[in-house]
């Protein structure tokens, strides 16, 4: 940048550059995100149909006759306002900062280091946004249930079939007890129940589920002559996504099964959480019928030319993620901030299957 252009007019070239930058930068991991492949929504509220189907055969019928007649089940609409996020931080707090925007002339170097920091923190803001949907994907897998701080639990309706507990005396530390048919069982609830489409399925272990799964009696006789590292089966979105480990491909009955485990965690109150229950075992298919949906954000725009457009206050702007700045007046504070609305949402919310397999 030329250092002759005035100070007053590279807010707009520096607000710029730090997107461009911002932009550019790998997120933390996402391996359940990968299993939700995002949908943008032009509105605040996201809109599903969910419907249950079924595979129903045709009955022959008589020659001349009025044929069977369908009845087609309703589909239920589910409109969701999904929790917005919000976080900002004050650029004046940079050192930075009042040597550029002191200054009646722009200094190259110190222009380049103001945009590296701020990028940097606009990082770290939108890498607390990719931690909440990555935990609320966890909750989807885990529960049905997304647990929110400051909005009403959003509840997707899970059959209690979907969500089993072995019980005493049945949990995988037995060795009497067979995996491989509680893995079966999973499948074909899936199959069966979930619709799905295809015969290969992901089980996604706790760490504790996965340890006493590679100790099991049962498991241990099989494993060497079941279990093969065909990561080239796998699908590129997971074959890609950051932070969960594969252990290969296993027969259950007439199904292939992927094992992964994901040993990821987030901090909370100062203390480090899993994103999934150690104890727990999720089953999806290959394929699900899942998106993570991101709705519109309001945008305060900047006053500048006096115009109409200038002066709107609340836009709805239709992309996963807003940045954005403003002067603060009356704190005397040049803030830059990040939003974000988004809701995983498994329409398929019968192709979930979750197995408690530790005491």
């Amino acid at each position: 940048m030329a250092t002759s252009i005035p100070a007053s007019q590279a807010r707009a070239q520096f607000t710029s550059d730090c997107i461009d930058v911002f932009t550019d930068v790998l997120m933390p991991k996402s391996f359940l995100r990968s299993f939700f492949p995002n949908s943008q929504s032009y509105v605040r509220y996201l809109s599903i149909q969910v419907q249950r189907n079924y595979e129903n055969v045709a009955v022959d019928v008589i020659r001349g006759t009025e044929g069977n007649r369908n009845n087609f089940y309703k589909s239920t609409e589910k409109v969701i306002d999904p929790p917005y996020y919000r976080e900002f931080f004050d650029m004046t707090e940079i050192d930075l900062y009042d040597r550029l925007f002191g200054s009646t002339a722009i200094d190259a170097g110190v222009y380049s280091q103001l945009i590296n920091a701020v990028s940097l923190k606009l990082q770290e803001l939108r890498a607390k946004i990719e931690r909440a949907y990555e935990l609320q994907c966890a909750n989807v897998l885990e529960t049905g249930v997304v647990t929110l701080t400051n909005s009403t639990n959003i509840d997707f309706g899970r059959k209690s079939g979907s969500l089993v507990d072995k019980g005493a005396g049945n949990y995988w530390a037995t060795g009497t007890v067979d995996p491989f048919a509680d893995m079966q069982a999973a499948c074909t609830f899936l199959r069966q129940t979930g619709k799905s489409a295809g015969q290969v399925f992901n089980a996604i272990l706790g760490a504790q589920a996965m340890n006493d799964l590679f100790n099991n009696t049962i498991f241990k006789g099989r494993v060497f002559s079941t279990l093969s590292n065909t990561i080239d089966l796998v699908r590129q979105p997971q074959r890609e996504a950051i932070g969960g480990t594969f252990h290969g491909t296993l027969t259950a009955g007439p199904y292939l099964v992927n094992l992964w485990s994901y040993p990821e965690y987030y901090d909370l109150s100062g203390t480090s959480t899993p994103y999934l229950d150690t104890k727990k075992v999720i089953f999806i298919p290959e394929a699900p019928r899942f998106k993570l949906g991101f709705a519109a954000v309001p945008q305060l725009l900047r006053a500048g030319t006096g115009t109409t457009e200038d002066m709107e206050l609340n836009n709805l702007v239709a992309s996963p993620y807003i940045v954005g700045d403003y002067i603060d007046q009356r704190n005397t504070a040049h803030i830059m901030d990040i939003k974000s609305a988004g809701i995983p949402i498994p329409t398929a919310v019968d192709q979930i299957y979750t197995l408690k397999v530790v005491a």
